[in-house]
């Protein structure tokens, strides 16, 4: 084994190379395996927001298993091809997220923040508890959302960590009322109830600003105000008899008519007068003075109409406040719409005027600036003799400033000088350093090379040797089995029976423990790659505790798309299966007076394969359910097992990079969830289908 200089390693000043000596030395002491070649080690650097190292964490790549970061922000891990660049970083830490990695030279570049947000999942149902899918959703918390459902009525919203679910008002579909939110720890359910349509009486609604026949026919004095022109002057007064009226209503009607043809004569001077005067063959004094004019009269008018608006809708204000409760509903609806078509009228009208004005004011000042800027000639030739004298003033400043920067330059470089020359010294002593440090890698590789080899051949003879031991001892153990039998069907019923029988059964659980150490001794090294078909799988396992099932009346189910398959090792798929299922049935028994219930169901989420498999047995406490997957753990003093299958099905299922979780509450249920992330070929043709056909 090569031995390393501490002396050597102190003289090392630059931190870099220290670095690269520490990573060489943890290699050696970790036995680090780069023989597979589609496997690439790589390091892993860990960092915060200010770029310091961040340790003490927990990492996954691409959705594999966590890998633990030392306190100084770094590890190595081996990774497949595929796997490089990363293609997602995940942390194990819910109140941490990557910010951004980057991969170059077998380093991965780590960036970690604080989550400023928190993913909530939601499931929409009815107040009948049914799923609705489909639907849009529209969240309004600090700001507005907007989501849509899927199949399973389920989405997601992603939420301030400082914010919370406060009200069903807070949610809104169209069609449909939030009536109430309920929050779990994982899932959170909207119940909505579905909108009744109203069937709203349509009324013919009076055409805007046409006038009724009855208006001219039956026209009341006392709405003479309410005529503003000529036309209308003539249509209403064509039907009345003037010799019929009194002399006061002729008086109010003369007033009015000559009221209507002075405006009609103000509107058509005002326009003529001003407007009309300015042509071609004008003088530009005349047209301004025309134009000033015309502005003049339009300031007056507007005032003359303001005074009048507000008289007339003084008037409106009174006949409302003193006839709108006799009014019916239909006329209610015809005031308030011609109350909106007037104010957007008005809103019209004020855009216009603004954009008039501004249109105005833009061009009377480009033409003041284009024809009106001679006066201004005068006073700029006046100020430039006073604005050269400035200029030869910031000129001789400038050159004072230059020449002051000249001679700081000229220091920097004196002492740039000093420090290459100092920095050509520290680089030759550097690369003598580097060369010394290139030397010991090379030896430490060639050493970590052999170590590994040396490890690979030792695990390989010790998987052999479980492997053929275990195969070896079953032979003798199958014959006791056999002799026992034999003589157990020779001899009458007694004690002697009993023993022989006793003997079987523990030589039974010798034979099943042998079993799982040779399939423990199988899961490193697995054969016969193929498709494999979980439907039949399950019926082969069921076939298998048949006579269990039925003895302790055990509702076993199971839920299996018919053809549903993958790609995998068939012994590691059935050992996995059977291990759960045995210990679901078992455990299930052992609750007293409550029927025994398994369920198994299979399903395909996002291209792979989940199995969950439930019993309503005796549960496991908090305490235990870490521990479960140890090997030759018992988590229950009843267990007649050997500690082995739960451990069998985790290594089983971390060889074909899969994953198990468990659900659990003490004397209620227990739930085993298993991932198998493998490419799925499935007709997905469910088995009452093919039953029925």
């Amino acid at each position: 084994m090569m031995r390393i200089d501490l002396r050597s390693l102190r003289a090392v000043t630059d931190s870099s190379a220290v670095a690269v000596c520490v990573i060489t030395i943890c290699l050696v002491l970790t036995g680090w395996s780069s023989l597979a070649q589609d496997k690439q080690i790589v390091q892993i650097k860990t960092f915060d927001h200010q770029l310091k190292a961040l340790g003490n964490i927990e990492i996954g790549i691409n959705e594999r298993p966590f890998i633990a970061v030392n306190s100084k922000g770094t590890v190595f891990t081996e990774l497949s091809a595929n796997d490089l660049p990363p293609k997602s970083v995940r942390i194990k830490n819910e109140e941490l997220e990557a910010e951004s990695w980057n991969y170059s030279k077998g380093v991965i570049e780590i960036i970690v923040r604080k989550k400023s947000f928190k993913v909530y999942s939601w499931t929409v149902k009815d107040l009948a508890g049914n799923v609705v899918p489909n639907v849009r959703v529209e969240f309004k918390g600090r700001k507005a959302q907007v989501f849509t459902a899927n199949a399973s009525g389920q989405f997601s919203i992603p939420l301030a960590l400082d914010e919370k679910f406060t009200s069903a008002n807070q949610f809104s579909i169209e069609g449909y009322n939030s009536v109430r939110i309920q929050i779990g720890e994982k899932d959170n359910t909207l119940f909505i109830e579905a909108i009744k349509p109203v069937v709203a009486e349509v009324k013919p609604q009076p055409k805007v600003n046409q006038i009724p026949k009855e208006y001219f026919q039956n026209f009341d004095l006392a709405m003479l105000d309410s005529i503003q022109s000529l036309t209308v002057f003539y249509a209403v007064f064509k039907n009345v008899q003037i010799r019929d009226l009194s002399e006061a209503q002729k008086k109010r009607v003369d007033n009015k008519f000559n009221q209507l043809v002075k405006q009609l004569e103000d509107s058509v001077r005002k326009t003529e007068v001003f407007i009309g005067r300015i042509s071609d063959s004008s003088f530009v004094k005349d047209d301004l003075s025309y134009l000033l004019s015309q502005a003049k009269e339009e300031s007056e008018m507007l005032e003359a109409q303001r005074a009048d608006f507000d008289e007339k809708i003084k008037i409106i204000t009174n006949k409302l406040e003193s006839g709108i409760g006799g009014l019916d509903q239909q006329t209610r609806d015809k005031l308030l719409s011609d109350l909106t078509l007037l104010e957007r009228l008005l809103k019209e009208n004020e855009s216009r005027f603004f954009k008039n004005q501004n249109d105005y004011r833009s061009i009377i000042n480009s033409l003041k600036e284009k024809f009106f800027d001679f006066s201004d000639l005068e006073n700029r030739l006046s100020e430039s003799e006073l604005q050269r004298i400035e200029e030869q003033r910031i000129f001789r400043q400038r050159l004072i400033v230059i020449l002051s920067i000249a001679i700081v330059f000229a220091i920097l470089i004196v002492l740039l000088i000093r420090f290459s020359i100092k920095l050509r010294k520290q680089k030759l002593q550097l690369q003598e350093a580097n060369a010394e440090i290139k030397r010991m890698n090379e030896n430490l590789e060639i050493l970590v090379y052999v170590r590994t080899k040396l490890l690979a051949e030792a695990h390989k003879e010790l998987d052999t040797f479980l492997y053929r031991a275990s195969h070896d001892l079953r032979s003798p153990v199958c014959s006791i089995i056999g002799l026992c039998n034999i003589a157990s069907s020779q001899l009458p019923s007694g004690e002697s029976k009993e023993l022989i029988n006793r003997v079987v059964m523990t030589t039974e659980n010798m034979d099943k423990l042998l079993k799982k150490l040779s399939m423990i001794s199988e899961i490193n090294q697995p054969t016969n790659y193929s498709e494999i078909d979980l439907h039949d799988v399950f019926l082969t396992i069921e076939n298998r505790f048949k006579t269990f099932i039925r003895e302790n009346n055990v509702q076993f189910t199971i839920n299996c798309p018919y053809a549903l398959a993958i790609n995998s090792y068939p012994n590691l798929i059935t050992a996995i299966l059977t291990n759960v299922i045995e210990n679901a049935l078992y455990y299930s028994t052992m609750k007293p007076r409550v029927r025994p219930v398994v369920e198994v169901n299979a399903t395909i989420e996002e291209n792979r394969i989940v199995v969950t498999v439930f019993d309503n047995g005796i549960g496991m406490d908090e305490v235990v359910q870490p521990k479960i997957f140890d090997m030759f753990y018992k988590g229950n003093t009843r267990s007649k097992g050997n500690g082995l299958g739960l451990y069998i099905v985790n290594k089983s299922l971390q060889a074909i990079e899969g994953e198990v979780r468990v659900e659990s509450v003490v004397n209620e249920y227990s739930k085993f969830i298993l991932h198998f992330p493998t490419n799925v070929t499935t007709a997905m043709v469910p088995v009452e289908e093919l039953q029925e056909a």
